[in-house]
Parts: C-alpha cells; sequence; structure tokens
C-alpha cells in the first residue's frame, strides 16, 4: 500500500475509566510533513434530529489536531505538556474548551520514516489529556486511534 488510501479505522477511547469503541470506514494520507486520517461519522439512532459528522485527524510529530463539521462543529489541538484552546459546538451547547495533552505518540506497524510520520499501514495515534471547559475540569481521555488497511 503506498502512502494513501482507504482504511478502517478503530477509535477506542476511555473516559475517566468508562471504555467505547467505534469503528468507520475513511482514509488516510500523507501531505508535506503531516499525515491525515479523514472519516464520517454516521447520524446517532437515539438522535434522529443529528445528522453526521465529517472529522479530519492532522498528526505531525509533536502535535494533533481534530477538527470535526457537520451536526457538531468542534476543534482540539493536542500537544504534550501543554495546554491549548479549542471548542465546541451544536444546536443545543455552544463552548470554549481546553485541552492539557499528557501523551501523544505514534505506533507504526513498518517503522517510522526518518519524518517521524508512518510511510505505511498499520498505524496506531494515541494520546492523554484532560478536558477543560471554562477552566474547571470535564475529564480524563485516552484515546487511541488504530488505523489499517481496509479489507474488501
Amino acid at each position: 500500500m503506498g502512502q494513501s488510501g482507504k482504511v478502517r479505522i478503530a477509535l477506542e477511547s476511555v473516559q475517566d475509566g468508562s471504555s467505547h469503541v467505534h469503528t468507520y470506514a475513511g482514509e488516510w494520507f500523507r501531505k508535506e510533513l503531516s499525515v491525515f486520517v479523514r472519516y464520517v461519522e454516521p447520524a446517532q439512532e437515539e438522535e434522529p434530529g443529528a445528522g453526521e459528522v465529517r472529522t479530519l485527524v492532522r498528526y505531525r510529530p509533536g502535535e494533533l489536531s481534530i477538527v470535526r463539521r457537520g451536526a457538531v462543529e468542534s476543534e482540539q489541538l493536542f500537544a504534550p505538556g501543554m495546554r491549548r484552546t479549542g471548542y465546541y459546538r451544536s444546536r443545543a451547547a455552544s463552548f470554549p474548551l481546553e485541552t492539557d495533552t499528557k501523551l501523544l505518540r505514534l505506533a507504526a506497524g513498518q517503522g517510522e520514516g526518518a519524518d517521524g510520520l508512518p510511510g505505511a499501514l498499520p498505524f496506531t495515534l494515541e494520546w492523554q489529556y484532560e478536558l477543560l471547559v471554562g477552566e474547571q475540569m470535564s475529564g480524563r481521555f485516552h484515546i487511541r486511534l488504530h488505523i489499517r488497511e481496509e479489507q474488501d
């Protein structure tokens, strides 16, 4: 497989001890000194008025950003040892937020290139952070994004 293509994504999320796993079809590609993963979160059955959300994850060594557009609009930035600002907006709520990143790492099955990015699939992005809303702790998160080649 080259440096772009269709992928299967497993999003493993642990919030304050509660674990959830979601899987998505998506794509990945490298551009300049970053790797991107793009996927669509379908509308939730329990929320019929909510639509889908398009998500774009951008990783470069030392920094991860997540931009979501659709029924939910949000931007989050993660950099180890730093507190970064972002926001969350939906029909129900809108607020600024901050992420205090404790860990960010890439584990590449085929190894990393000289630029610190994966050259091929599979790879995993992992990060841990504290989410603050209005200077108040909202939760502790541990996320793993497993990206592997889509099997036909």
